[in-house]
């Protein structure tokens, strides 16, 4: 570290600092349905924020808390709970005014003497994080308030550096953002088709018509039936058939794995409530749990994973690896015609979904969907030609999405490599750019 470097306070590189408010300014009854949006610990998600949980107050409430309010660009931190997180402040559609919880905090960076975008990865580096927590280590509540905010020490290079190694990791972020927001665009062109052919029977519904059905080659198109017939669902595309999910999946199907042999373990916790890619697997030694492999589907049936959307799409293993899990998995494994894929999407289905969560039973609190009421659930199956023409229209979609996560995955494994080392000065912005250089090679 260079001589250069110097220690600071954080109230010693702030323009501005705000505490949460008292509890006695800021009361249940004072949220309204709209307003100025209030910053909860939970809205706090890295370099932007998730607004989808939202409390308000009014304009007004708003105006008298003055110390309390803040803007787009603040760095916010959680006094309480989840201490040692922090998020940049970033807006929501439509609305001008923010406004700190009563557990939150904020800091307006300096920037003649800090560069925002540094002092924030400084905080997002686990040691921070883990130094933070480690003063509240005996608590039952975890405190990180305002005071020992403004006394935290940070070690700084000149500025001019601090915005070169910040905004080396925040092209990174932008990167590993950008990759997975493509992925659920893909995925969300997939859904449509989904629910276009074998939901809402789009291309049969033009036929009928005499239409070319939108979007599809003529010769595509030619392979949809040109009428319906009645079903015990309604009206179907006439030929296809109508089949319980026991009969067109494989539900839960046998896979070899010894007791006690090394594989690929998967927890609740690493699958996603959105997005068919997992955070990650772990070997471990086989106990009790379910068995997988690639192409296989993984739905959670527990409350509240199968209410919070928990579903994965088995694309990580290596060819004729098995991989096991949670026993609160189900597998799902379409037979042909249908594609794999096919049973990713349709665990995705609303109606599916909504099948499986008001089929639950069990105790308040460990409810589970149960497998032969999943089996029940009634499938539409197309022709095997139309199913072909599924596959080659999906597989290009979900083959971009396993690449893009498995990219994603690497720029974020070596962000979390290069960021300590920048931000304490072991390593040379250059050499920085030269790994990452040769890991998209």
């Amino acid at each position: 570290m260079s001589s250069e470097w110097r220690t600071f306070r954080i109230q010693d590189i702030a323009a501005e600092m705000g505490d949460a408010p008292f509890g006695s300014n800021l009361k249940s009854h004072d949220y309204t349905e709209t307003g100025a949006l209030v910053v909860q610990g939970k809205n706090i998600q890295g370099r932007s924020c998730d607004w989808s949980d939202r409390r308000y107050v009014s304009v007004d409430k708003y105006q008298q808390l003055v110390r309390h309010q803040c803007k787009e660009g603040d760095l916010v931190f959680p006094k309480v709970g989840t201490i040692g997180k922090v998020g940049i402040l970033s807006t929501a559609k439509g609305i001008e005014h923010y406004l700190l919880s009563t557990n939150t905090m904020r800091l307006r960076v300096n920037d003649k003497v800090a560069c925002r975008d540094f002092v924030y990865y400084y905080f997002a580096w686990p040691r921070t994080s883990d130094s933070i927590k480690a003063h509240n280590a005996n608590s039952v509540q975890p405190v990180f308030n305002f005071t020992s905010l403004k006394n935290f020490e940070i070690t700084l290079p000149p500025l001019e550096e601090q915005r070169c190694a910040s905004a080396f990791l925040c092209a990174l972020d932008d990167r590993i953002a950008l990759l997975r927001e493509t992925s659920a665009t893909l995925e969300a062109i997939a859904q449509a088709l989904f629910k276009s052919w074998f939901v809402d029977f789009d291309p049969v519904h033009a036929r009928t018509r005499e239409e070319q059905p939108a979007g599809l080659a003529p010769e595509v198109a030619a392979l949809f039936p040109d009428s319906f017939e009645e079903s015990p669902l309604g009206l179907v595309p006439r030929g296809w058939s109508l089949s319980q999910l026991s009969e067109a999946y494989e539900i839960n199907p046998t896979r070899k794995l010894k007791k006690g042999e090394m594989a690929p373990y998967l927890d609740m916790a690493s699958v996603a409530t959105s997005g068919h890619t997992v955070a990650g697997v772990s070997d471990r030694e086989m106990g009790s749990g379910t068995k997988f492999i690639n192409g296989d589907t993984l739905l959670a049936r527990i409350t509240p994973c199968l209410e919070n959307g928990k579903t994965a799409f088995v694309d990580f293993l290596s060819q004729e690896q098995t991989g096991w899990g949670s026993t609160e998995f189900v597998v799902l494994r379409p037979k042909a015609p249908l594609p794999a894929y096919h049973g990713y999407l349709l665990a995705r289905h609303p109606a599916f979904r909504e099948h499986a969560i008001q089929s639950m039973s069990g105790t308040s609190g460990r409810q589970r969907v149960q497998n032969d009421v999943l089996g029940r659930y009634l499938v539409i199956v197309p022709s095997e030609k139309v199913a072909m023409a599924f596959n080659d229209v999906i597989s290009p979609l979900q083959q971009k999405i396993t690449e893009n996560h498995r990219q994603a995955q690497t720029l974020a494994n070596l962000r979390d490599t290069l960021l300590p080392r920048l931000i304490t000065g072991q390593l040379r912005l250059p050499d920085a750019e030269a790994m990452v250089a040769e890991a998209q090679a």
